[in-house]
């Protein structure tokens, strides 16, 4: 016999579990500078780096690394290049983590969602069936839930499934 109420998480995250979990994430925001955000107008003006240009960069740096203190004039700071390319590619290790982070929260919020919505359309069965069996009292909770499956004008009929 399959389960009547599928439920493949059913937890919920302790308050010490919470306030942990968003610490780290206001600390992390906190680590980024104020200064690092961009306008609408700024992401769209391109001159971001792609595969092409990481790998120009990573060699340019190399370069003047190698050979660049008596050929750069002295103007030219080759501190600040290793510093932009190095917290590029801290961003990116930390961004692919986030990235995972953001997509096992969604998928687990989604399955919940579903649960949810699942089981909430079951209870609304029950007391549809209570109503119309006249059990007392669940007339009123079936109209109060019911709203959700009338039919606007204009607008398809909701399916319970």
């Amino acid at each position: 016999m399959s389960n009547l109420n599928p439920n493949r998480l059913n937890l919920i995250y302790p308050v010490a579990d919470m306030t942990l979990m968003k610490t780290n994430a206001n600390a992390t925001i906190a680590k980024i500078p104020v200064l690092a955000t961009l306008t609408e107008e700024e992401r769209a003006s391109g001159g971001d780096i792609n595969v092409d240009n990481k790998i120009f960069v990573d060699d340019t740096l190399n370069e003047l690394i190698t050979n660049g203190a008596t050929l750069m004039p002295a103007w030219f700071n080759i501190p600040n290049l290793s510093n932009d390319v190095t917290f590029f590619n801290q961003s990116e290790e930390l961004i692919s983590l986030y990235s995972n982070i953001i997509v096992r929260l969604k998928d687990a919020q989604r399955i919940a969602g579903r649960e949810a919505l699942v089981n909430a359309r079951k209870a609304y069965e029950q007391y549809k069936s209570a109503a119309d069996a006249g059990v007392s009292g669940a007339q009123a909770s079936y109209d109060k839930l019911k709203i959700r499956f009338d039919k606007s004008p204009g607008a398809p009929a909701q399916q319970i499934q």
